[in-house]
């Protein structure tokens, strides 16, 4: 696989958020994976949008819980809205036909999850870890196993 991946580097230091990031690229690689399988592909591309809303789902109730509030709170949860709606109109466009190679997504969710993850996620679980917090599943997930890869063939 090509491409930006998960490592040591991108680490927050929150257990369950780390978890949720390693998890959510490896479900990009799924997809990059997957580019000759369309009949699976869809099936990764499904799995991957339930891991990011799990994800911005966690870490925004964890925002909550620890008052992480302000104009880095809303700009954080800007940029969870706008890649939620922009994931949305991918696989919209691919089922739809109007998009027929998933490489300049991938190339997209790569790029923003580093991005994000080392200029709004670090300093935020900093944030976090110096009030004594730490990220727990949300429910409904909390009672879903995250794991990833028996499910794709």
């Amino acid at each position: 696989m090509s491409g930006l991946t998960w490592d040591e580097s991108m680490a927050t230091g929150d257990p369950l958020v780390d978890q949720q990031h390693q998890n959510i690229h490896e479900l990009v690689d799924y997809v990059e994976a997957m580019r000759d399988r369309p009949e699976l592909l869809m099936q990764v591309l499904d799995r991957l949008m339930e891991h990011v809303d799990c994800h911005f789902t966690t870490e925004e109730t964890l925002m909550e819980k620890t008052g992480y509030t302000g104009e880095e709170e809303a700009e954080h949860i800007a940029e969870h809205r706008k890649l939620t709606q922009d994931a949305r109109d991918a696989v919209l466009k691919f089922r739809t036909g109007e998009l027929t190679r998933m490489e300049p997504v991938v190339e997209f969710l790569r790029t923003w999850l580093a991005d994000h993850v080392h200029n709004r996620d670090k300093k935020f679980i900093d944030y976090v870890r110096a009030r004594g917090g730490m990220a727990v599943v949300p429910e409904p997930w909390a009672a879903k196993p995250l794991e990833v890869g028996e499910w794709v063939a």
